[in-house]
């Protein structure tokens, strides 16, 4: 077992996993949100439904406009990956260290 991973550790393997999501579901998300017949049927239900909503949006869109969007998401998620990599959890941290402070009575 090993010990506790530091918080960039984490995001970074957070973002991975979301970049790695994002890349496998992108391939034919558009179409399935395009041609999904149980989704955004347009009752009183999904009316009020945000993802419904968001699905009658993406309806609307070229499946082109939906496939650059999801590339940018994973172009964004790539970016945060690099950004809070291993390098940025070696980096030092000024606030790590303990500051000793001379007290002086008087």
């Amino acid at each position: 077992m090993t010990g506790p991973s530091s918080a960039a550790e984490e995001a970074a393997a957070l973002f991975a996993a979301a970049q790695e999501w994002l890349r496998a579901r992108s391939s034919g998300l558009s179409e399935d949100l395009r041609h999904g017949e149980h989704l955004a049927t347009g009752s009183a239900e999904c009316s009020v439904c945000p993802l419904c909503q968001a699905i009658s949006a993406v309806r609307q869109v070229k499946p082109e406009t939906v496939e650059h969007l999801l590339d940018a998401a994973a172009s964004v998620v790539a970016a945060l990956r690099s950004a809070i990599g291993p390098e940025a959890a070696r980096t030092p941290d000024a606030r790590r260290g303990v500051q000793h402070i001379d007290v002086r009575e008087g």
